[in-house]
């Protein structure tokens, strides 16, 4: 005979990032599979932080620097450009890229 399982709802711990409790509502949404988020806009873009540099490369903290990045979930609003969008490639997996409208 199978047994039925009862579904309990699950509820979802906070993250603990820096010493403190983050709700996952608060931490920038993840762009979805198939989307593009480097592909080439007009204006601005905004590029935030969400991975730490500890580990990474001298030349991807450089980067990171450069862009205006400091802590975890800095943003800053950039031009769009080659220059910008060469940058964000380098440091593609610890940034969040959004278009300014």
């Amino acid at each position: 005979m199978a047994t039925k399982k009862s579904k309990k709802s699950e509820v979802k711990q906070p993250l603990y990032i820096n010493g403190r409790y983050v709700v996952e509502k608060q931490l920038p949404a993840k762009p979805q599979k198939g989307s593009k988020p480097y592909e080439e806009a007009k204006g601005q873009l905004k590029v935030t932080l969400v991975k730490s540099t500890a580990g990474c490369l001298k030349e991807q903290q450089a980067t990171v620097r450069a862009l205006g990045l400091t802590k975890i979930r800095t943003s800053n609003v950039l031009p769009d450009n080659a220059a910008t969008r060469g940058m964000i490639f380098k440091v593609k997996h610890l940034v969040v890229v959004e278009e300014v409208k």
